[in-house]
Parts: structure tokens; C-alpha cells; sequence
């Protein structure tokens, strides 16, 4: 009898830690939403255009973190190399660096 309580004890806490993991897992893209490059403020699409380098632009999306506001737009290059302009609510321009995979 009371092996069969601590065996259900056992997998209600394996359940609860693995609901845990892949909650955590998902809030990471919850703050991480996919907008048009003409719903960006104005002074945020300029940034991104001084920064483009001959690119084009082939995603756009608005993220929160931390409480602060950020826009990132994912830049395919005529060579064909990948980058991202990561730019402040205010258009503020925080980084162009090579795009990252979603995986890491």
C-alpha cells in the first residue's frame, strides 16, 4: 500500500517538473511577436533602412524583455548571408549582428 502511494507521489512530481520545463520553454516566444515592417514606429523603420546595407528585409517582429520594448528585423543580404538590426522602441540602434538560430 504504501509503495503504491510513494509510485504515485513520484510520477505526480515527475508531471509537475516536466509541465514546468516546457511552460518555461514557451515563455521565451510569448514575448516575441511577428509584426508588419509598416506597423514599426517610424523613427524604428528609418533605423532599420539606414542599416541595411543593400539587404532586404524578410521578417520583422517586437519583442519584450525585461519591461523594455525592442524591434528586430531579419535582413537577407544579396550574398546571401543572414543578419539582424535589433533596434530600440525609440530607434535607437542596439545591434547588427549575424542571425542567430532559433534553437540556442
Amino acid at each position: 500500500m504504501n509503495r503504491r502511494i510513494i509510485a504515485a507521489i513520484a510520477v505526480i512530481i515527475g508531471l509537475a517538473a516536466v509541465g514546468a520545463v516546457v511552460y518555461a520553454g514557451m515563455d521565451k516566444e510569448e514575448n516575441k511577436q511577428k509584426v508588419a515592417m509598416t506597423e514599426l514606429p517610424i523613427a524604428v523603420q528609418k533605423t532599420i533602412q539606414d542599416n541595411l546595407g543593400g539587404g532586404t528585409v524578410t521578417e520583422t517582429a517586437k519583442e519584450t524583455k525585461d519591461g523594455k520594448t525592442y524591434y528586430d528585423a531579419q535582413v537577407q543580404k544579396s550574398g546571401g548571408e543572414k543578419v539582424e538590426i535589433k533596434v530600440a522602441e525609440d530607434g535607437k540602434l542596439i545591434g547588427v549582428g549575424k542571425e542567430k538560430d532559433d534553437d540556442d
